[in-house]
């Protein structure tokens, strides 16, 4: 039997956070030959299921110890869970929380978690995902970072952070690689029709929430703007809820200014991923649905809010289509006319640079099974 890996950091409400469980949960069972593991408190039975996730039986917001006082050794095999004791590495997926924009998130009640781990011998890596800068989240961060086996800063801006927070103790297993959700497979929607064409607008509630008034106006503006732009294309602009209730409310917002936007929300991430593959383009501010998009040959403009958007550019040979989502809308008009002209040679560009990404997707999981001890299966 293959290691049972917990999958940290993931969950079932941001569908960001979503596909990296799913693309977790496929690695350690393909690549790894493991059973893929996460704590009871998240999802229900049947989404653990869904993905093929086995149950933990454990409670890590007050640190990782047994919900339930340890059982003899003939019960637990008859558990539907799994013990702590019954788990071989762990995997953190976050993302994106070691950094001063997340200094309210308990880090270091994860640090603290991992540094459990780490003295009983289980291995943590932390797998691609944004770090820094730590002027305010300093300690914890240096503490889950140390406490890892690996770490795996997701771009060069992340990787600097990391060096400089650790110094002369530089981490001994750090190397950047991108993000690891590529090809994680769409799911068809099994009760939704969108009549094509068709463009998607994907809002980042963040992008509205950490800027200030005025620049908060010209984001909505500038969706209001680029959603008549698309109807004046003749094709249906789509509002696409890639989160949740924030995000859902930033797109009513503009459907009350542009009333023939179409919402679609309710949906999880591997059937919004199909959502935006079929689309003539995209634009979006939220990370995994750009993924999604430049994944599957899909021209997408990028509102960024941190250094990993620009870097999420350069991994997919896609410089030039970051921009302010502030300006109005004017950038982003003028890359949608750029798309229209030359739609076909950019999706094909796109579909090499995804296998370039893969590749290096593989690279990474070959180094996870040798910090595991376990043979690779690519």
């Amino acid at each position: 039997m293959g290691p049972n890996v917990l999958v940290t950091g993931g969950n079932f409400k941001n569908q960001g956070a979503f596909l990296m469980l799913v693309a977790a949960g496929i690695a350690v069972r393909d690549y790894l030959g493991g059973r893929p593991v996460i704590p009871l408190r998240f999802g229900t039975a049947r989404q653990r299921i869904d993905i093929g996730y086995e149950t933990l039986l454990a409670e890590e917001r007050f640190g990782v110890r047994p919900r339930l006082p340890q059982l003899p050794r003939r019960a637990r095999d008859h558990s539907p869970y799994l013990f702590t004791g019954d788990i071989d590495a762990v995997l953190d997926v976050t993302g994106f929380a070691f950094g001063d924009q997340w200094y309210n998130a308990p880090l270091m009640r994860r640090a603290q978690n991992y540094e459990w781990w780490a003295s009983r011998g289980v291995p943590v890596v932390m797998l691609p995902q944004a770090f820094g800068p730590f002027e305010l989240t300093g300690e914890p961060s240096r503490r889950a970072i140390s406490a890892s086996s690996a770490v795996y800063p997701r771009d060069e801006t992340s990787f600097k952070h990391v060096e400089g927070l650790l110094g002369a103790a530089s981490h001994r297993r750090m190397a950047r690689y991108p993000d690891f959700t590529v090809k994680v497979p769409a799911r068809k929607p099994e009760k939704l029709t969108i009549d094509e064409p068709y463009w998607c607008i994907v809002p980042n509630w963040n992008i509205y929430e950490r800027a200030d008034k005025e620049d908060a106006r010209r984001y909505v503006a500038g969706l209001v703007r680029v959603t008549r732009f698309i109807g004046a294309l003749g094709g249906r602009a789509v509002g696409v809820c890639h989160e949740g209730a924030r995000d859902l409310e930033l797109l009513q917002e503009v459907k009350r200014e542009y009333t023939e936007l179409e919402l679609v929300s309710g949906l999880n991430g591997l059937e919004l991923k199909f959502v935006l593959g079929r689309a003539q383009g995209v634009v979006s501010g939220r990370y995994h649905a750009i993924i999604s998009a430049l994944s599957q040959g899909v021209p997408t403009v990028m509102h960024g809010w941190s250094h990993k958007y620009s870097w999420l550019a350069a991994d997919f040979g896609w410089d030039g289509n970051c921009v302010s989502p502030f300006d109005g809308g004017d950038a982003t008009i003028d890359l949608l006319n750029s798309y229209a002209e030359a739609r076909e040679e950019m999706s094909k560009s796109l579909i090499l640079s995804t296998e370039k990404v893969h590749s290096v997707n593989l690279a990474m999981w070959r180094e996870v099974a040798q910090i595991l001890e376990v043979e690779d299966r690519i």
